[in-house]
């Protein structure tokens, strides 16, 4: 790995990525006061569309910077990079869905399964903090941080799927 790589990136779209994530419970939280549908859909582009894309961004194409960020060098990122395509792939969906107003259901599991993605993410922070812990900062934090934003989606999937009859 080049000595010459930053985190600044990766920090960055990290940064931003929490951001949207909160901007998303926040604006669906607000929403569900004036519009379910509205509220639904919202959750969906911000906290799955955006935060999926921007995680693409910090995975796969911004990989080095955050390999530095995460403390977890590698020479073959081939798997970093899966995950961030798997991001993108869960992130454009999110934005079609939502964009082209699909209905309370296909954003509910669009919900449902980042929530699954993110909450099988704590299975990997807790193998890293039990196998690795000097290599790990804040490991419950990120257990923490990881679980949280799963409820939330699985809060807003149930209430869009209860919205759809489903």
């Amino acid at each position: 790995m080049p000595e010459d790589v930053s985190a600044k990136p990766a920090h960055w779209l990290f940064t931003a990525t929490i951001l949207t994530a909160a901007a998303g419970t926040f604006f669906g939280i607000f929403f569900l006061f004036i519009s379910a549908e509205t509220a639904i859909r919202v959750a969906t582009a911000l906290m799955v569309g955006v935060v999926g894309i921007l995680s693409f961004l910090r995975h796969s194409i911004f990989y080095r910077s955050d390999q530095v960020r995460m403390n977890w060098m590698q020479e073959n990122p081939q798997f970093q990079i899966e995950v961030g395509i798997a991001n993108l792939s869960i992130g454009t969906i999110a934005l079609v869905v939502s964009l082209l107003d699909w209905g309370a259901q296909a954003c509910g599991i669009t919900l449902m399964i980042y929530g699954l993605y993110i909450l099988l993410t704590l299975v990997v922070h807790a193998r890293d903090a039990l196998h690795s812990p000097e290599k790990n900062k804040r490991p419950i934090a990120k257990i923490g941080n990881s679980a949280l934003f799963a409820l939330i989606l699985f809060g807003f999937a149930f209430f869009a799927l209860q919205n759809a009859g489903a």
